[in-house]
């Protein structure tokens, strides 16, 4: 008899599976994923918002491991609507991430659920949002939230995420718990976008069935047109209902009719459909990243074969790439400024530099446009190693800010917003990019640094200082010119370098007898000095950049937070970083084995930036821990 149950009860969920599989598969939401709401005070397609509450709630974009097969694996948008309206599936299922490792072990302490529920949150860490909100559980965050900062944090953060999935699981909303319609008017000062919830009182028939309910009845907001909008809810609700009914057809009929409706409310402010479309196609392209850093890689590859052969080929072709690479980079930079203007109101504000993600994406790109400038301005090494630390820079940092949600569990802004009011000031734009363009600057450091000891290892067999090996600066040996003696390879002007990038001229360069003789004699060293010379240049530009950087923050947080300097974290190890610059640009007037020293010691700097720029925001609280 047992058997037979299990036998039924599998058979059933076989089925249900396939017909919810069916039912999403059949359901078009292409025009409905294109749509605009107000969330957040910022505006963003639903395809944004889905993304960003799914993520938020499940600490991915797909749910998984709920222990439903008919509801994971589903598109964010889907899945968004699916809880909205069928929230009795949900409310019970295990899709609530716990991103804290040690808050799930504090389940273990709690004496309602089974060993093997305790061993099942601590692998997988979810649980349901029926179980958050029962009493034990709210007992025990209650305790565990004042042992340390650390556990306030994420419970704090949990709460977040709990009350992401309340408001789609809310009974008694009419639609979804969005402002769906723009304001009636294009007026500046008219700019907060409602919920069909805010003009049932511009509905007559929704405004009586208030009153037979027993509920005030909200005053009707003007210029509004109250037969679209009678129009647009009855839309919604129908397209609830079919939902609710996996009636696909008409689901998809009530998508297309809500298209054409809400746009119409007031055209005059509702975003452009390019633009909605555009936002669409950004987020299903990672916003650009993963195939910006595709190209950078490309190009990384070339200049490090370059750097050593000569060919001239190998560097053209670099840079070819590097220029498609930076490109995509900008066009990433220039879709997230033309997306958020619409919310802000004008340009200035909407400057994509205001979080973790905007500010690496902003570093790359200003570090791999002074690399490009600088590999069109000079020829032969040092064109090919600035270019393969600038195409590195922006590799690294486009994969760094693509694969930072999955390996942290952590959003890191790339989901459209907008700043904190109170740092909205051009002191945010001058100090975060002068702080942003030091650290470009030394993460080409970081890979100059690195080629130098990969070459010092292949000569001498160690990357341990080695003695009377000196000479293998630029500044060490007397009559040694970087200009002249670039690895074999003469200079090309820059306009014959472009026309041999666009394939307008055959890539033929001219080889002087200087270069040729300096490679043949003692081609290692040379090949040291032109690196170590590049990343003195380089390492002076950060020291500068990033001093003047907190010179300005401290102008900035004067006037957002009425003090100069508080040692936040973020200030105090802003400070150290460039301390740790101070000494190492300076540390070459005393000591012996100059490039070595450099080499060294832009490695050790580059991870205490990183440390500053990333492992402070995570791992610290403080006045900076937005960006």
């Amino acid at each position: 008899m047992n058997t037979l149950r299990k036998t039924i009860t599998i058979l059933l969920m076989a089925f249900s599976a396939a017909r919810a599989s069916d039912f999403a598969d059949q359901v078009n939401l292409d025009e409905f994923r294109a749509l605009t709401a107000q969330h957040r005070q910022t505006l963003k397609t639903l395809d944004s918002w889905a993304r960003q509450t799914i993520y938020n709630v499940h600490g991915k974009y797909t749910l998984k491991n709920s222990g439903d097969p008919t509801i994971d694996g589903n598109d964010a948008l889907f899945t968004a609507l699916d809880i909205a309206f069928r929230p009795e599936k949900y409310f019970d299922r295990n899709i609530l991430k716990i991103q804290n490792a040690t808050l799930r072990q504090d389940f273990a302490l709690l004496d309602s659920i089974s060993s093997a529920e305790k061993d099942r949150i601590l692998k997988q860490g979810t649980i349901s949002l029926k179980f958050w909100m029962s009493p034990e559980v709210r007992a025990l965050m209650e305790k565990q939230q004042s042992t340390a900062a650390f556990k306030m944090d994420a419970i704090n953060r949990q709460h977040g995420a709990a009350m992401e999935l309340t408001q789609l699981i809310m009974p008694g909303q009419l639609f979804l718990p969005l402002a769906l319609i723009p304001p009636a008017t294009a007026a500046a000062e008219d700019h907060k976008w409602r919920t069909l919830d805010d003009l049932q009182g511009n509905v007559p028939r929704l405004a009586e069935q208030l009153k037979h309910a027993g509920h005030s009845v909200p005053p009707a907001l003007p210029n509004y047109d109250n037969a679209r909008i009678d129009k647009i809810a009855s839309l919604a609700a129908g397209l609830a209902e079919a939902w609710r009914n996996e009636d696909a057809a008409r689901v998809n009929a009530a998508i297309a009719a809500l298209a054409v409706e809400l746009p119409q409310v007031n055209p005059a402010v509702y975003p452009s459909a390019a633009k909605r479309k555009v936002e669409v196609a950004y987020n299903s392209l990672g916003k650009l990243t993963w195939l910006g850093a595709t190209f950078y890689g490309a190009a990384f590859v070339c200049f490090l074969m370059s750097a050593r052969a000569a060919v001239s080929a190998f560097r053209l072709w670099g840079l070819r790439l590097f220029v498609v690479g930076l490109l995509i980079h900008a066009a990433g930079i220039a879709i997230r400024w033309w997306l958020v203007e619409k919310s802000v109101g004008n340009w200035f504000e909407a400057i994509p530099i205001k979080n973790q993600f905007e500010s690496v994406l902003f570093s790359a790109f200003f570090g791999c446009v002074v690399g490009l400038i600088i590999a069109l301005w000079r020829g032969g090494a040092v064109s090919s190693i600035i270019g393969a630390a600038a195409s590195f820079v922006g590799a690294l940092s486009l994969l760094a800010i693509f694969s930072a949600p999955y390996v942290f569990n952590r959003e890191i802004g790339g989901e459209i917003s907008q700043v904190q009011g109170v740092l909205m000031s051009y002191w945010l734009y001058i100090h975060v990019t002068m702080v942003v363009a030091s650290y470009a600057m030394i993460g080409m450091s970081f890979l100059l640094g690195c080629m130098w000891l990969w070459y010092y290892l292949k000569e001498f067999g160690t990357v341990a200082r080695v003695a009377n090996k000196g000479q293998l600066a630029v500044d060490e040996l007397r009559g040694f010119d970087v200009i002249m003696n670039t690895g074999g390879a003469a200079t090309m002007s820059i306009g014959r370098t472009l026309a041999c990038m666009f394939f307008l001229r055959r890539p033929v360069e001219r080889t002087t007898a200087a270069t040729t003789t300096a490679r043949a004699s003692d081609g290692t060293a040379d090949f040291l000095r032109t690196i170590d010379a590049c990343n003195v240049v380089v390492l002076q530009l950060a020291f500068w950049l990033l001093g003047v950087g907190i010179i300005l923050g401290a102008v900035w947080a004067d006037q957002s937070w009425g003090r100069p300097w508080g040692w936040d974290p973020k200030e105090t190890f802003a400070l150290v970083t460039w301390i740790v610059y101070l000494i190492i640009v300076h540390v070459r007037i005393s000591v012996q084995n100059k490039g070595w020293w450099t080499a060294v010691l832009s490695i050790l700097g580059f991870f205490i930036m990183l440390f500053n720029w990333v492992g402070v925001n995570f791992f610290m609280v403080g006045l900076h821990s937005y960006a």
